[in-house]
């Protein structure tokens, strides 16, 4: 009597399932169609291709799920105690009761067409206690899934149609290309549903439906546009190569001087094992490897200039979104270039090295300047608290007499006893009269001699609005080509002092050596200083073009990291052998962590 009884409530429980979801799919289609109709008179449009989707999905549901008996209206589960009989199915149709109309207004189909639903705060929240569920060999029970596996295949194609619906027209021109970026957006490592626009150059880490890899890399920034006014900021270390040939034309003369060279003399294996293994030029040898730096051999510099070099070279690489071929070199960080290595300068007569961005456009810390881009921020907050008409009208100039003796003695002896002077040697040990780089800014005019070679003040100065007066550089870094002194110009952004070719002697002056001589470089100064302070507008218009030309072009972040990247795929372009990556290079990830050493090298 008991299992006929259990019997009798299950065949009625799937009855009363049958008779719920067939009258939630019928008032869920009859409010979809009046939501339809309502839609299409706001809008005075045909049917998208989205809710045609959506009507067909559920007509196919109603064509397929089977027909189940209905129970009465109000017929109980069990029937009387005192009674054997088992109810029996009936066809007459149910008719929904205020409760039943309250379940069918929160229809599973229906939730489809909504992203979110808020759930009524006088809505009773579902319950598990009454649940009749279990496991169970019936047909009613297979039916059961049988639908539920109908609806979970209705839930995914009006997902994948509402992938395709949310598409770029312009992006996805073929239901090819719908179907690939629908791949990846579902294994993508982020999930989204927007309208996301990677670049027309395939950004992507996926395969399209042929297997094909997508590009991981930009090719190009894609950009019509570009032309040399085009606004940019000057921080970005992420310029594509279009980009970095846009806003800094002419910066790769000393690139397009080496490779001329390596292009007559190859830049064999052999070769790059002959200059890297001098043991006294090379700090670092270095190979680039999928847009990642890694190190074969280090050797400390004086101070940090290596490190910073590397800091500088890795910010440049990982800052590419274009590949940069494989390369192997190495960098030295000494005063003077070296064979067949990055160098920080050279003389006009050496051609076989590559010339690298300064290590102070990373950081300089040993002097008390820091960062590059601390740098660059305090000298804008001076210059912007400084107008040129507060600005000292002296020529200004702080440095040790150790380094460029004599043509920083042969510096101080023209300016002296001049009213424009204001040229002093500074003693590193008690730091008397030392002004902060970015202090230099206030005032209109900077003497900039040279050093043991050159000197690491000069893009420090350019980043002030004042003028520089030097003479011809002895010393070439990778922009001092740039220099405009020709005073007729009025894209003047420096000042020479004209060769001396009068009689007098000179002064006299040593060397770095002790050696005696005559100086005349600065022997033009006095006039060269009077023509300036006589004319203050041509004055202001050559700090002007200083500021725009070099600070907010030239020698900004941006033009070092596009300088290297260069520089890489250029070098790389002529070498003339494969690089071999083998793992047991050092990232430079690691080389940091491991205080600044390869990776097995003991203490």
């Amino acid at each position: 009597m008991v299992s006929r009884l259990r019997a009798t409530a299950n065949v009625a429980t799937k009855r009363r399932r049958s008779a719920f979801w067939l009258s939630s799919y019928a008032l869920s289609r009859s409010k979809f169609l009046a939501a339809r109709s309502r839609h299409q008179r706001n809008l005075g449009r045909a049917d998208t291709p989205l809710t045609q989707t959506c009507i067909a999905t559920i007509t196919t549901l109603a064509a397929v799920i089977p027909s189940q008996p209905r129970l009465q209206p109000h017929q109980p589960l069990l029937p009387p105690p005192s009674s054997s009989a088992i109810p029996q199915p009936t066809s007459q149709p149910i008719t929904p009761t205020p409760a039943t109309l309250t379940l069918a207004s929160q229809p599973a189909m229906s939730g489809l067409l909504n992203k979110y639903v808020r759930v009524p705060t006088n809505t009773p929240l579902p319950s598990t206690i009454s649940d009749t569920r279990a496991s169970s060999a019936t047909a009613g029970f297979g039916r059961a899934r049988t639908r539920w596996a109908l609806i979970a295949a209705a839930l995914f194609t009006l997902l994948v149609f509402f992938g395709f619906a949310s598409s770029d027209s312009e992006r996805s021109a073929t239901w090819k290309a719908k179907a690939g970026e629908y791949a990846g957006r579902i294994t993508s490592e982020s999930w989204s549903w927007g309208k996301s626009k990677p670049s027309k150059t395939g950004f992507s880490s996926v395969t399209d439906v042929d297997g094909n890899e997508f590009g991981r890399w930009l090719n190009g920034s894609g950009r019509a546009d570009l032309h040399y006014d085009s606004p940019f900021n000057p921080e970005d270390l992420t310029l594509t190569e279009d980009e970095c040939d846009t806003f800094f034309p002419g910066l790769w003369k000393e690139i397009d001087r080496s490779v001329d060279y390596y292009t007559e003399h190859p830049l064999t294996a052999e070769y790059l094992d002959k200059v890297c293994d001098d043991g006294i030029w090379s700090h670092a040898r270095v190979l680039i490897h999928n847009n990642r730096v890694y190190l074969k051999y280090f050797q400390q510099s004086p101070f940090t200039r290596v490190n910073s070099a590397l800091a500088l070279l890795f910010q440049s690489v990982t800052g590419a979104r274009e590949k940069l071929p494989d390369a192997e070199f190495c960098l030295s960080a000494n005063d003077w270039g070296s064979m067949g290595k990055f160098s920080l300068d050279r003389a006009p007569y050496l051609v076989d090295l590559w010339l690298m961005p300064d290590y102070g456009f990373y950081s300089w810390p040993e002097p008390g300047i820091g960062s590059y881009t601390e740098h660059r921020e305090k000298t804008l907050e001076l210059e912007n608290a400084t107008p040129w008409s507060a600005k000292i009208s002296k020529l200004f100039w702080r440095g040790a007499m150790s380094v460029g003796t004599a043509d920083r003695k042969a510096l101080l002896a023209a300016a002296e006893n001049h009213a424009w002077n204001d040229v002093k040697p500074l003693d590193w040990g008690n730091r008397e009269g030392f002004v902060s780089m970015a202090d230099h800014c206030k005032w209109k005019f900077h003497a900039f001699p040279e050093g043991m070679t050159y000197s690491g003040r000069l893009r420090y100065l350019q980043n002030c609005r004042s003028v520089i007066v030097t003479h011809e550089p002895r010393w070439i870094q990778h922009w001092t080509h740039l220099y405009n002194p020709n005073p007729e110009s009025p894209d003047q952004n420096i000042v020479f002092v004209p060769e001396y070719t009068g009689t007098e002697p000179g002064t006299e002056v040593q060397d770095d050596r002790g050696q005696v001589l005559r100086d005349t470089t600065w022997m033009r100064l006095p006039e060269v200083m009077e023509s300036l302070l006589e004319d203050d507008a041509r004055a202001k218009r050559i700090a002007d073009n200083q500021w725009s030309f070099f600070r907010e072009r030239y020698i900004s972040p941006a033009s070092a990291a596009c300088y290297w990247r260069k520089a890489i795929k250029s070098y790389a372009g002529v070498q003339q052998f494969t690089v071999n990556y083998t793992g047991t290079e050092t990232s430079y990830e690691s080389f940091l962590l491991l205080g600044n050493k390869l990776k097995g090298i003991a203490e």
